[in-house]
C-alpha cells in the first residue's frame, strides 16, 4: 500500500509523543514493505528526501499565520494547506493524519483518511479560539475513521464531537528498550520523563511528592528527563528537594532507554493525558510506573506493574509512589513490566491493527469494528 502519514514535525526535531508516534509507524510500514510518504513541515528550506529504510520525507514550509494568528490560528492550522498540496501530487491509497487540518487535507485530495486524535479531547481541553476548535470538530466528523488513543478518549471524542472513533493507540519498539531484570533495590531513584514547563505533566505534583517521601526516603532521587529550563521549574522548591534533584535534560534518543532502565519508579501524574506512551517504555524497561487518575492512563498501569494515584494531589501520589517503590523491590515485577509493555508491541500488536485498518480502507471496506481496541 501507498500510506501517507502527515504531521507537522519531525522527529527528533521535536521530541514529543506525537512524533515518536509517526517516527515509529514509520520504521514499522516500512519494514512491512509499504511505500511510505511523511509529509511534514520545516521553518528551513523544504524539499524531499529519502530515508535509509525506503520511506520518502516531504517538508513542506510552515506558513505564518498573520493576521489570522488573533484568531488562534497557529503552524498546525496553517500546516493543512502545504499538506494538501503535497497530498495533490502524490498518488496514495490512505492517509493517516495527525491534526485536524492535515485530516480536513486528506478528505479534499479525496483520499480515505485516518485522523488520530493525539489529545484527550474532553471539553475543557479543545481549543478556546473559535477557529480550531471548528476545525477540530470538523476533522473529526469528516474523516473517514476518526481515532482515539484510548478508551477514556473515545469516550471524550463522542461526548464533544458527536463522532464514535476507534481505539487505535501507539506502541513500544520493544527491541529499543531492553528490559532490566533485577529487582530495583537501594535508595530510591525516580524519573519523571516529560517536558519541564508543560503544566499538564504536573511535575508539580512529583516535587511536592517527593518533599513528602524525603521523610520515608531521605536517600531517594528524582531525576528530570525532559526539555526545559530544570532550575526555573524547582523554583519556590523547598531546599531539601531541589538538593535531590538531578536534571538531566533531554539527551540524545538512544540515552532514553537507559534513563529508563536506572530508575526504580517512573512517575508521570499528568491532566489530561490520551495515552502515556513514556509509562509504556518504562514497562519495556522493566520499570514500574505511577500515573495520574485522569485520561487514558489508567489504562496501561495495573497493580502487577504500578500504581495509579488516586487523586491528582502530592499526597495521592506520594503513597502511590511508596507503594510502587516496593513493588519495584520484588523479584517479578521486572518480567510482568515487560510483559505489560508487549500489548502494545509495534511489530505483533499496534502495528498489525493500523496495517488491517489501511487495507480495508484502501479496498473501500467499512472499518472493522472495535479495530486496535484492547
Amino acid at each position: 500500500m501507498r500510506i501517507a502519514l502527515v504531521h507537522p514535525y519531525p522527529w527528533p526535531e521535536v521530541r514529543r509523543g506525537a512524533e515518536r508516534y509517526v517516527e515509529d509507524l514509520t520504521v514499522h510500514l516500512a519494514a512491512s514493505g509499504h511505500q511510505v510518504t511523511v509529509i511534514t513541515a520545516t521553518r528551513g528550506r523544504p524539499g524531499r528526501t529519502t530515508r535509509p529504510d525506503g520511506a520518502a520525507v516531504w517538508q513542506v514550509r510552515h506558513l505564518p499565520p498573520g493576521p489570522l494568528h488573533r484568531l488562534g490560528v497557529g503552524e498546525v492550522e496553517t500546516f493543512g494547506l502545504g499538506a494538501l498540496v503535497a497530498l495533490l501530487r502524490r498518488q496514495v491509497d490512505v492517509v493517516h493524519a495527525l491534526t485536524p487540518t492535515a485530516a480536513l487535507a486528506g478528505r479534499l485530495a479525496g483520499r480515505p483518511t485516518v485522523y488520530s486524535v493525539l489529545g484527550h479531547p474532553s471539553p475543557e481541553q479543545l481549543p478556546v479560539a473559535a477557529v480550531p476548535r471548528r476545525l477540530f470538530v470538523a476533522a473529526a466528523r469528516s474523516a473517514t475513521v476518526t481515532a482515539a488513543l484510548s478508551q477514556a478518549s473515545q469516550q471524550a471524542l463522542a461526548a464533544t464531537t458527536g463522532r464514535v472513533g476507534l481505539v487505535l493507540p501507539p506502541g513500544v519498539r520493544l527491541e529499543r528498550f531492553p528490559p532490566a531484570a533485577d529487582p530495583r533495590c537501594g535508595p530510591p531513584r525516580l524519573l519523571f520523563s516529560a517536558s519541564l514547563h508543560d503544566r499538564r505533566k504536573r511535575l508539580d505534583l512529583v516535587l511536592g511528592a517527593v518533599d513528602r517521601l524525603l521523610d520515608r526516603h531521605p536517600q531517594l532521587r528524582l531525576a528530570l528527563s525532559g526539555q526545559g529550563d530544570a532550575a526555573a521549574a524547582l523554583a519556590g522548591c523547598p531546599p531539601r528537594v531541589r538538593a535531590v534533584v538531578d536534571p538531566l535534560g533531554p539527551g540524545d534518543p538512544d540515552e532514553v532507554p537507559g534513563r529508563y532502565r536506572q530508575a526504580t519508579v517512573t512517575v508521570l501524574p499528568a491532566d489530561h493525558e490520551a495515552f502515556g506512551l513514556v509509562l509504556v517504555e518504562s514497562l519495556a524497561s522493566g520499570t514500574p510506573v505511577v500515573c495520574g487518575p485522569g485520561g487514558g492512563m489508567a489504562e496501561i498501569v495495573t497493580p502487577a506493574v504500578g500504581r495509579v494515584a488516586a487523586a491528582s494531589t502530592a499526597g495521592a501520589v506520594a503513597e502511590a509512589v511508596d507503594q510502587a517503590i516496593a513493588l519495584a523491590g520484588q523479584l517479578s515485577t521486572s518480567a510482568r513490566c515487560v510483559q505489560r509493555a508487549a500489548d502494545w508491541d509495534w511489530d505483533g500488536v499496534v502495528g498489525p491493527a493500523h496495517r488491517r485498518l489501511y487495507a480495508a480502507l484502501a479496498a473501500g471496506r467499512p472499518a472493522p469494528a472495535g479495530e486496535g481496541t484492547w
